[in-house]
């Protein structure tokens, strides 16, 4: 059953306009060989034990990451990640709220210093009230907040806020945890009614009222005898406020693709978590989030033109140009029999989160009686995950994408069978399928977080089943360490030089030896046959999507990267419960 229903109010089944829907057994759940929860349904929903009191440092449990009374605790990288909070709500979220870059000129070396300044000092978070300089004046351009990584800095935010609550932090570092996460939920909400169309979500945002990538030109959704614009759909059109005046400071990004929209779903799922029970956010913004959410579930289960759900609607009415969710589908198009399990993780993480936030039966019974039930989407990301592990060629957006699908459904799904399932995904699908070139060597301390936390059996609801594997954190944690440091600004990074190619013998900046690859990875790139330590890898605003081999690469050094990449790792470390 449903995380979010009872046995006594999942009744009726998806509309008319809905893939798959039984007309008959209202209220039936997945038989056993679909995974039949024999777990009781408040195991999954227990309200959360009240808190100690903010300042007391007072609780008993440890985490994955090491808390401060531990003895293992690493102060050097809660400092680290102390600093990225603070270079990440004084200056990156400034404009949206959200994890968004900014550029801040390399010749700009007066407010390069106040910017060094401010993060390199630990009490203040407002930058201006540090510098006496407005972050409108020190930035000259602001970038788009996207699902895919803004998603993940709400859960990062979500995560800290409940880390500091529930160790009982002090009064004002809980206090400000959650005036960020309220400030994320408004600007969560902003990315669904902005489109003005129930259960569609932006691409990405931006602020009209800043330089930067608001002052884009714009486009209609219809032109005047009702036709979408433009003519062909495209990966990203810039639209004016559609809310009907609610942002009119805002213009926003249509056709949210799969990395888009797991990556709100993401923000949506770790903000209720940390929310659900608690008494200092109001209901209208519980009511709200999970309307939201639900909205989004419905529309992913319309059937569209094709004759298929798991479409990602637009507001214009057309499916988005990577808006393929369907397991009979490659990237853009259908292909009956594909048994696309890249495809089938994803899905299966959304609509389990959204199930566990929504308390909807319409939601509940398509999530448990055609996806699971029916098409075996579980099974299907265990056992056909076909299109990720591509060696050499490999896409690590593709990857990003996948572990957080399995993070969502290791996380969020309540019956326990069915997460079983997905634990495996996690496990045999994509951290290690044998042979070279696997995540459980790459250092992606996101791949190594999603899988130490699934691995271990740890939930929204619950700690470890068993000790989480260390040598995995450890690896983890080790790139967290090399990560670049605060404030973290763009640099071309060049470990092999071209006459270092040329002779086949290269040592990085650090002195690592580097053994390149004859063949080229995705897109041309030099990669080497180790992965690069992250201590030298090029400089990424996401290195979770970013290739953990390649060599070289040109950076953009005005350009402050937000870091929310480090920042969720790090606290959903921080938060997921290694011990009761």
């Amino acid at each position: 059953m449903g995380c979010g229903s009872s046995s006594s109010d999942a009744v009726g089944g998806p509309d008319a306009g809905t893939a798959g829907a039984p007309s008959n057994d209202a209220g039936a759940g997945p038989d056993a060989d679909a995974g039949d929860s024999s777990a009781p349904l408040a195991a999954c929903r227990l309200p959360a034990p009240m808190p100690p009191a903010c300042g007391s440092g007072t609780f008993s449990w440890e985490s994955v990451i090491a808390s401060p009374t531990a003895g293992s605790f690493d102060a050097a990288l809660a400092d680290k990640a102390d600093r990225f909070d603070r270079q990440f709500h004084g200056l990156n979220a400034f404009a949206t709220g959200l994890n968004a870059g900014m550029t801040i000129p390399e010749g700009n070396t007066a407010d390069r210093m106040l910017v060094d300044q401010f993060i390199a000092q630990n009490a203040e978070w407002d930058f201006e009230a540090f510098s006496s300089r407005p972050v409108a004046q020190v930035g000259t351009a602001f970038d788009k907040a996207t699902g895919a990584f803004a998603g993940a800095g709400i859960a990062a935010d979500a995560y800290r806020y409940a880390t500091l609550r529930e160790q009982g932090a002090a009064c004002a570092d809980v206090d400000r945890a959650r005036a960020h996460l309220v400030r994320d939920l408004d600007a969560l909400h902003l990315a669904t009614a902005i489109t003005g169309v129930e259960g569609v979500i932006a691409r990405a945002f931006a602020r009209k009222d800043l330089p930067g990538q608001g002052e884009v030109p714009t486009t209609p959704l219809f032109d005047s005898n009702g036709a979408a614009l433009p003519t062909e759909k495209d990966n990203g059109t810039w639209r004016e406020d559609n809310s009907g005046g609610l942002f009119p400071d805002h213009v926003w990004e249509d056709s949210a693709s799969r990395d888009q929209l797991v990556g709100w779903v993401l923000g949506f799922a770790a903000a209720w978590e940390v929310i659900r029970d608690d008494p200092t956010f109001d209901d209208a913004s519980k009511s709200r989030l999970q309307a939201d959410a639900v909205a989004i579930a419905k529309s992913l289960m319309i059937v569209g033109d094709e004759g298929f759900d798991l479409e990602i609607r637009d507001a214009d009415g057309r499916r988005t140009f990577h808006g393929i969710l369907h397991e009979d589908s490659l990237d853009r198009i259908y292909l009956p029999g594909a048994e696309n399990g890249f495809n089938a993780i994803i899905a299966v993480g959304i609509l389990g989160a959204i199930d566990y936030i929504a308390a909807d039966p319409e939601v509940a019974r398509y999530f448990e009686e055609v996806i699971i039930e029916q098409r075996q989407l579980h099974v299907l990301s265990r056992d056909k995950m076909n299109f990720v592990d591509l060696g050499v060629m490999s896409n690590y957006s593709a990857y990003h994408m996948a572990f957080q699908g399995g993070l969502l459904a290791t996380r969020y799904i309540c019956d326990d069978a069915i997460r079983d399932v997905m634990r495996d995904a996690v496990r045999t699908g994509l951290y290690d399928r044998g042979g070279d070139r696997q995540p459980t060597e790459q250092k992606q301390s996101f791949y190594d977080l999603v899988f130490a936390t699934a691995d271990a059996g740890i939930t929204a609801w619950s700690s470890a089943a068993t000790p989480p594997d260390a040598a995995t954190v450890a690896r983890g944690v080790e790139s967290l360490e090399e990560f670049p440091a605060p404030p973290y600004f763009g640099e071309d990074r060049i470990n092999c030089d071209d006459a270092e190619i040329a002779a086949d013998d290269c040592v990085g900046i650090d002195g690592t030896p580097i053994t390149l690859l004859a063949s080229p990875g995705r897109g041309g790139t030099l990669v080497s046959r180790d992965p690069m330590p992250m201590r030298i890898r090029p400089t990424s605003n996401w290195f979770w999507r970013s290739n953990p081999y390649q060599v070289n690469a040109a950076g953009n050094p005005s350009g402050l990267n937000p870091a929310a990449d480090f920042r969720v790792v790090y606290w959903l470390g921080r938060w997921a419960r290694a011990t009761p």
